[in-house]
């Protein structure tokens, strides 16, 4: 009996450790997928430690837990250059707050990728000795099971679509082109796809590694290999489009002003930050540029809503000649007025009738905590990051800025301001009305020079493949560049010693292609179709394979 029990001890203890380790494999992978480590392959096998456990491994004690604290360790390394975004603020215990918001962020993200690799390790254990049907029903479910899980953490809480699969392919345009189909959905939906085809095949070559060749047959790992090489398919068939003809459009000069988080709303520093602000545009002009692009709020004061602030930006665009693409701040109603509005914003500054205060772009999702405090009436200790005196509100259109004397094919600017860029939704609402192209500026200085610019601007190849028009994004230090509508980055703004984080300009040559000029995406036209054929695929691989048995308690598998 003592000999039994020390045996039942062991194996627990070899199941725990083998869990252990399968999980651990799984998150750092996951984590290795996308920046600042980019290692986009990783996002192909990411999940094959954690089903390979499932298909050849035990059940362990305590398995939803593990599980939910290697997705939230997955995160928070992720996540953690949230951290900085307090040390700009003059508080006790910033550093420890910077780091409790991104463990909290991290917990939130992570319980969507915690319930997927949960009910994964049940439905593998499920169907793992069952016929081809069950297991051809586990992985489309499951594939689609994590498109509706990204998807819902786009919605869900005013929204934070982070780091979706998809993105760990940003530098990967061959595999991003069915996107302007299925949105990044669909390619997210290949990758979950190729783990499970790859897991379910070892499992197969082992557990009939002495059987004849049919019997190590794979139908889940051909599935698998025949969407990979469908997406692959429409790359190569879209680089064909490429050749087509482009027409050029103006000069960009990018202003990269390195402003600190805190520091241009520093009364004290008004004119300092002014004077930068003009060198920097001037220098453009040295360049070549016929278009200056400013970053999110670069002046101190707001460009409508403050006289002396509006002329002497038009007073700078008319010197230099140039028009300028301002990201700004609106005011509404006088200084003196309690029901004025502020609003994070875009305008167009025309050298010879100055800035079109009247028809700007307002910034259409605001970002919790940072613009405005959610449930602030229940919430009265709790201030927002940016240092105005109100709450931001909401713009409710995509406002085009339509450019002067630029070819036509250029003249409509779509806008996204800050994180707007990571809501396919905002994009395709720009084209929709009319967009030529994308314009996002943004401030990442509070985040510090670490990984987060870079993972922002992945979301915006994206973008620009999903609703084939160039994203051209200005941000306070960077990522400041441009990507065309197949995904290409062609061009990224960077010092003498390879990095985004400085101050300093340059003038950049763009054009767009013939072919999408007045086309417009498969995507664009329908939106997230995809996801609705997600749910659908679910609902029937779920019921389809009976995997609701697994969640009766007779037929679920012991945790011990």
């Amino acid at each position: 009996m003592e000999k039994s029990g020390t045996i039942g001890k062991g194996r627990r203890l070899a199941a725990s450790g083998q869990g252990l380790i399968a999980l651990l494999a799984s998150g750092l992978f996951f984590t290795l997928a996308f920046p600042p480590f980019n290692f986009p392959e990783m996002a192909w096998v990411f999940a094959i430690p954690v089903l390979l456990w499932a298909l050849f491994g035990r059940p362990c004690k305590r398995e939803g837990l593990s599980v939910f604290i290697s997705g939230w360790i997955a995160w928070i390394i992720l996540m953690s250059w949230l951290r900085n975004c307090t040390d700009s603020l003059e508080i006790p215990f910033s550093g420890a707050l910077g780091w409790l918001l991104a463990a909290a962020l991290a917990l939130i993200l992570s319980l969507f990728w915690s319930s997927w690799v949960y009910l994964s390790l049940l439905i593998v254990r499920f169907v793992k000795e069952r016929s081809i049907h069950y297991r051809l029903f586990a992985m489309i479910g499951m594939a689609a099971l994590w498109v509706i899980l990204e998807w819902t953490r786009g919605v869900i809480f005013t929204g934070l679509p982070w780091l979706p699969l998809s993105v760990s392919q940003w530098d990967r345009p061959l595999l991003l082109q069915v996107a302007s189909l299925t949105g990044g959905y669909g390619i997210s939906f290949v990758l979950i796809l190729v783990n499970f085809g790859f897991a379910f095949y070892i499992h197969i070559l082992w557990t009939n590694r002495r059987k004849s060749w049919i019997k190590r047959l794979s139908f889940e790992f051909y599935l698998a290999i025949a969407m990979l090489l469908c997406a692959i398919g429409i790359g190569m068939n879209t680089a064909g489009l490429n050749q087509r003809g482009r027409t050029t459009g103006p000069k960009l000069g990018f202003v990269q002003p390195n402003a600190g988080a805190l520091a241009k709303w520093d009364s004290a520093k008004v004119r300092e930050n002014l004077e930068t602000l003009a060198d920097l545009s001037t220098y453009t002009s040295y360049l070549g540029a016929e278009l200056i692009l400013w970053p999110e709020a670069p002046t101190p004061l707001p460009l409508k809503g403050n006289t002396s602030m509006k002329q002497w930006v038009d007073n700078l665009s008319a010197q230099l000649d140039l028009p300028i693409l301002a990201g700004n701040v609106a005011r509404e109603g006088a200084s003196t007025d309690e029901n004025r509005k502020w609003y994070n914003a875009v305008f167009h500054v025309d050298p010879e009738k100055g800035t079109d205060v009247e028809n700007y772009y307002s910034k259409r999702h605001l970002v919790p905590f940072g613009e405005y405090v959610p449930f602030a009436k229940y919430l009265p200790f709790v201030k927002k990051f940016v240092p105005i005196e109100a709450a931001f509100f909401e713009g409710t259109e995509a406002t085009l800025l339509e450019l002067k004397n630029v070819d036509g094919k250029f003249s409509k600017v779509g806008n996204l301001i800050c994180f707007e860029d990571i809501f396919p939704k905002l994009a395709r609402e720009n084209v929709l009305a009319g967009a030529d192209w994308h314009f996002v500026a943004t401030n990442n200085t509070w985040f510090g020079e670490e990984a987060g610019a870079w993972q922002h601007a992945a979301h915006s190849v994206l973008r620009a493949v999903e609703t084939r028009r160039p994203v051209v994004r200005c941000g306070n230090a960077g990522w400041s560049g441009w990507i065309d509508e197949y995904g290409h980055i062609r061009h990224t703004v960077l010092d003498n010693t390879g990095s985004i984080y400085f101050q300093g300009v340059e003038a950049v040559d763009f054009y767009c292609s013939n072919w999408w000029a007045n086309r417009i995406s498969f995507y664009v036209q329908h939106g997230d179709w995809f996801v609705l054929l997600c749910a659908g695929m679910f609902g029937v691989a779920f019921f389809g394979g009976r995997f609701y048995r697994i969640l009766s308690r007779e037929n679920q598998v012991p945790l011990s």
